[in-house]
């Protein structure tokens, strides 16, 4: 109860502002909508937010929620009050990297790696997951750039909107290089991701309905596999990473 005392207290000082930025001191869930439980991602410490929309009427509810948008990759979501630990962040402007791309692509192999360690772990697919174990598509593979200090958007499609586009799927992935992304879904939306190792496989966390519930390997490759067969068939684009997500030059 102190903590949330303490928080709000924080919260009071600046009157619940919408420029004032904030980072966590514990990992926290965030949540879909002000009520439900419903995950949407896992929000590690150290991260850093802003409120979008405090519920003034709620206060001192225990279990009340305010809207926060992150600030690594613009994500917006509810999270609870309860339980939350922050300390007052002061932003630096960012500048431009020049050798941005090529210091992304020096970490790919590492990148590749750690996805490895994780699909070797016991695991399961977790809607809304980012911690791990357990992730989601587009969580292990943000969680993956976030490791190696790249920031990327959370969901597929917003990751397939901020990559550069290299090619609609047609079958041959000889243009692919280790670290490109894969998106998959229908004309309307990406609802998927995973990263190529090489070789004509790929890494994704796939679910249980035409999935492996967790991190896997996947083919580009003809198969038998029925796993590998879905996916591929489900395949949009390609697409790389060239950039790191910034607040201050990013439009979204």
């Amino acid at each position: 109860m102190e903590n949330y005392k303490e928080t709000i207290s924080l919260f009071k000082q600046t009157n619940f502002s919408k420029t004032n930025w904030w980072k966590l001191k514990v990992n926290i869930s965030g949540y879909q909508n002000e009520t439900e439980n419903k995950l949407v991602t896992e929000i590690s410490k150290n991260r850093i937010f802003k409120i979008l929309y405090p519920n003034i009427h709620q206060y001192p509810n225990k279990s009340s929620r305010i809207l926060i948008q992150l600030y690594e990759d613009g994500y917006i979501c509810w999270i609870n009050l309860d339980g939350l630990i922050i300390e007052k962040c002061e932003l630096r402007k960012t500048e431009n990297l020049s050798n941005e791309y090529s210091f992304i692509q020096n970490k790919i192999p590492l990148i590749l790696k750690w996805i490895k360690v994780q699909a070797e772990l016991t695991n399961e697919y977790l809607w809304g997951g980012t911690l791990g174990p357990n992730f989601d598509c587009s969580g292990l593979i943000q969680t993956a750039f976030f490791k190696h200090h790249i920031n990327i958007p959370r969901d597929s499609y917003q990751i397939k909107s901020f990559c550069k586009h290299l090619f609609d799927y047609k079958e041959s992935y000889a243009a692919l290089q280790p670290g490109d992304l894969l998106f998959f879904g229908n004309k309307e939306k990406c609802d998927h991701v995973g990263i190529y190792k090489g070789d004509g496989l790929y890494y994704h966390c796939s679910g249980k309905e035409f999935g492996r519930n967790g991190i896997g390997l996947d083919t580009l490759n003809q198969s038998n596999n029925k796993i590998s067969s879905h996916y591929k068939s489900k395949i949009i684009s390609a697409g790389r990473v060239i950039r790191s997500y910034r607040w201050d030059r990013t439009i979204r």
